[in-house]
């Protein structure tokens, strides 16, 4: 039995040396920063031996092996940026495990260097990757790395939001429904001050961090016109954009619970009652759609879409003359609001059918062919009508067939051949 203690103990005391020497020789090869790309093999070589003993580890050799490996991760990146994506969550939760053991022995030797020196780095890297690929349009590789930006420093909120808003970009609804969640269970609002200034270079208005790095960029007169950006509570958009995306997913339930749970808060809030709105909309409920638009804009608003909705759904309850007057005040609202053009052309030809069945189902008797010339007559004044709107609608926008079809039926009912033959020759 004692021989066996002896050699166990000799055992242990040559595993527990081996893996401080493995920590001394990472150690060194980190020593002024990552490891060079010259030493990842070493360095991989030592990390896979001090692994090998990670069983008879103690807590700070346990922390070490992971802040190692933490470096690592960081240097394959940084000597191939391609492979970010499948190294950077495996990277940083080495980083993070190794903080957490640390947080159990009291330590900070590592903790500290990945807080002050590693993180902010990795931080800024990735917010300008983030940015950069957004810039692409490549929203789907760049929400993750907001995501991460905000895992290694949750204090950083307004990442996830960013996160939220990328995926939501990228048509990943699921997933921008979780982060926007996370969001409300953070109780996230966005609300702050920014502080800006003019880069002298650009002329482009840039936001600072603090106050303190904008006044130093002032007074180094690469930046003028220091100032202060107030952003506004982003609490109702969270919710707006829940409900959206449940609508987009065709999850009309958990769009409309959204919707009820923020309402709660903000009964009388716009963009709130936008997504109520457009939930009945979605779901053909004309009447709720029809009451909570008027409640909007009995709010003062003046969103000439919100009137030109109002339009098509009075339309198709049957309210015509109701329809008419809320396309004509979308075009006072905007006077370039081409459906409103089409939709209130069409609306002129409202009886049309009526009126062609009568004229087709008449005799050739003196009487009848007089009532044929009153009808054709009556017709054609609701084509003259419906043209005076559909030609505005193709003056602005000459190349929309829908437009193009129509008016080419009325040119040809009222016998304006040149006038067609332009139209067909655009």
């Amino acid at each position: 039995m004692k021989k066996y203690l002896i050699a166990a103990s000799i055992m242990l005391s040559v595993s527990v040396f081996a893996q401080k020497s493995e920590l001394k020789a990472l150690r060194k090869m980190s020593k002024k920063g990552l490891p060079a790309p010259d030493d990842l093999a070493e360095f991989d070589s030592q990390l896979k031996a001090l692994e090998s003993n990670l069983g008879s580890a103690d807590e700070e050799q346990r922390a070490g092996y992971y802040f190692y490996k933490g470096e690592y991760g960081l240097a394959k990146m940084q000597a191939n940026p391609a492979t970010a994506g499948e190294l950077l969550k495996p990277t940083i939760e080495s980083l993070e495990k190794a903080i957490q053991i640390e947080k159990g022995t009291g330590d900070n030797e590592y903790t500290e260097q990945i807080r002050e020196q590693i993180y902010p780095v990795l931080r800024e890297s990735l917010v300008s990757q983030a940015i950069a690929l957004g810039k692409q349009q490549n929203y789907k590789s760049a929400y993750p790395l907001f995501e991460q930006v905000y895992r290694i420093s949750p204090r950083d909120t307004v990442h996830l939001f960013n996160a939220a808003a990328y995926a939501s970009n990228s048509q990943d609804y699921k997933q921008a429904i979780d982060y926007y969640k996370e969001l409300q269970r953070l109780g996230f609002t966005g609300k702050g001050v920014n502080y800006t200034a003019k880069n002298v270079e650009t002329g482009q208005v840039e936001f600072f961090p603090n106050k303190t790095t904008r006044d130093l960029s002032v007074a180094q007169k690469t930046h003028v016109e220091p100032g202060i950006h107030r952003e506004p509570s982003k609490k109702s958009d969270i919710v707006k954009n829940i409900a959206k995306l449940y609508l987009i997913l065709g999850d009309k339930e958990n769009a409309k619970k959204a919707i009820d749970d923020a309402k709660k808060a903000n009964p009388n809030d716009v963009e709130i009652l936008s997504a109520e709105a457009q939930l009945y909309l979605e779901a053909d409920d004309y009447d709720n759609y029809k009451k909570t638009v008027e409640q909007i804009l009995n709010q003062g608003s003046k969103d000439p879409i919100l009137y030109f909705n109002l339009g098509v759904t009075s339309a198709k309850s049957g309210d015509v003359e109701g329809a008419k007057k809320y396309y004509a005040k979308a075009i006072e609202l905007d006077p370039q609001l081409v459906g409103a053009y089409q939709n209130l052309g069409i609306l002129q030809l409202s009886g049309e059918d009526a009126i062609v069945s009568e004229m087709n189902n008449l005799g050739t008797s003196k009487k009848e062919m007089k009532r044929y010339d009153e009808l054709k007559e009556k017709r054609n004044e609701m084509y003259r009508e419906a043209m005076k709107y559909l030609e505005k609608a193709h003056e602005i926008d000459p190349d929309n067939p829908d437009v193009k079809t129509i008016l080419g039926n009325l040119y040809q009912g009222l016998e304006m051949m040149d006038k067609y033959k332009a139209l067909k020759n655009e």
